[in-house]
């Protein structure tokens, strides 16, 4: 073999099909009778499979899925749309409204503004900030951090462009450089303070700091969870995240038959 690979988790599985690409002997070793790590689908009721660990998807690069044709292998981005719903007690002072938020944006006001005008005028402005410092974070996911002085000629040249294209994605969007800092290490509930006045929707978006953070909203740092759902990418649309058909475990699954495919491929 020329590499072995412990852990067949879906990291693991891209790692042994762009070796198995390069015409790399792989061999995965993983102690569970299915792949896939937290991602995967598993029959936990008789009769029925789960998504048991992860979710949802969004932060597959776009780049992994065209380079191992896993669609042919049967992924297929289901977008969820809605986003979110909050309901509210039919016998409390909000008398069973609800929140509701997805992707369209005259709907969204209308839905925020039964709990507050202002924060439906504002909500569109949030995301427009979270978009832009998005866009300033996107040239760092592809590759590992710039360092010019490491590697050769060839890995220098490569630093440098990936560093170009940072500069200037910082430069487009400098007026949210400041604030993209105190992204990084305020509380999400500061920020979400700032931006708005309704309860439920605060409540609402602070979900998104909290998921899968171990976190409070009051915990320093936690705002830069609010940022890290809106790098989700499914189904070629920005800050969207997608159930998959089949359940999580249809990503790994693909993923794997990609490699298998490269690895019985003739030299």
């Amino acid at each position: 073999r020329d590499v072995i690979i412990i852990g067949g988790g879906h990291n693991g599985l891209v790692s042994a099909a762009y070796l198995a690409r390069r015409g790399l002997d792989v061999c995965v070793l993983e102690r569970r009778h299915l792949v896939g790590g937290a991602a995967v689908t598993e029959e936990m009721v008789p009769g029925f499979k789960f998504s048991r660990a992860s979710y949802l998807a969004g932060l597959l690069r776009p780049q992994i899925i065209e380079d191992l044709q896993l669609a042919k292998y049967g992924f297929k981005y289901l977008p969820r749309d809605p986003s979110s719903f909050t309901p509210t007690h039919t016998d409390g002072p909000l008398g069973g409204k609800y929140l509701m938020l997805g992707s369209d944006g005259q709907k969204n006001w209308e839905s925020i503004a039964q709990f507050s005008r202002k924060d439906a005028d504002a909500y569109e402005k949030y995301e427009e900030f979270l978009g832009q410092v998005r866009e300033v974070v996107t040239p760092l996911l592809d590759g590992p951090p710039p360092n010019p002085f490491e590697g050769g000629y060839h890995e220098k040249m490569a630093t440098m462009r990936q560093a170009s294209k940072l500069l200037s994605a910082a430069f487009r969007n400098r007026q949210v450089l400041v604030p993209f800092y105190e992204l990084l290490t305020a509380p999400a509930s500061h920020i979400l303070d700032r931006w708005f006045e309704s309860e439920i929707l605060k409540a609402t978006l602070a979900t998104d700091a909290v998921i899968g953070a171990m976190a409070a909203p009051s915990q320093a740092g936690s705002a830069y969870v609010l940022l890290h759902h809106v790098m989700g990418e499914a189904a070629g649309k920005k800050g969207v995240w997608a159930y998959v058909e089949g359940g999580m475990g249809s990503i790994s699954n693909a993923i794997a038959q990609s490699a298998q495919v490269h690895l019985r491929a003739p030299g």
